[in-house]
């Protein structure tokens, strides 16, 4: 199971983002992104020393940022089936500001990690928040109707969360406003 190094948002940034997620349940679509609280992955691998988040404190120091929140995205996730369709994200502008935080991340936290995943890396990350995983063509096609409200908004990142995918838990690294 993957552990992760994460952006998480403020109370504001949460709500507009658990909004849209509602939204594509209210709908019916069968597999939304409610288990986890919104956020933006800087990295992914298969362990994650808990001393990571510690090594971040200097990239706590510079939040809470503010990121914008684009159209959305589709990313395919392999064949239909149990793990297969498509996932739709909202797209994270990709700001000087949140590429200098990505790479001083992944710089710090280098020593902590195993089995990094390549599509976190400089050059090949793609950030962006969950909505919808595991979605068919038919689904991807409602929920981009209930998503695509042609607006860009701004959230707050205010901290760095480190998520322990198999156990189910995080430890959080809060920003200096929180």
């Amino acid at each position: 199971m993957v552990q992760s190094l994460e952006l998480i948002f403020d109370v504001d940034g949460d709500a507009s983002v658990i909004a849209e997620v509602n939204r594509l349940a209210a709908a019916g679509l069968r597999n939304p992104h409610r288990d986890q609280r919104p956020h933006i992955t800087l990295v992914a691998a298969t362990a994650i020393d808990p001393a990571a988040l510690s090594a971040l404190t200097p990239v706590a120091q510079r939040l809470p940022i503010t990121v914008r929140l684009g159209a959305p995205i589709v990313f395919s996730h392999g064949a239909a089936g149990a793990h297969g369709g498509f996932v739709l994200a909202r797209s994270v502008l990709p700001s000087t500001e949140l590429l200098g935080v990505h790479a001083t991340v992944l710089r710090l936290a280098d020593d902590h990690l195993d089995g990094e995943t390549d599509h976190c890396r400089p050059g090949q990350w793609a950030p962006h928040v969950t909505l919808a995983r595991r979605l068919s063509a038919e689904q991807l096609a409602t929920a981009l109707g209930l998503v695509s409200d042609g607006e860009d908004r701004s959230v707050v990142v205010a901290g760095i969360r480190r998520w322990d995918g198999e156990a189910k838990t995080e430890s959080v690294l809060p920003g200096r406003s929180c």
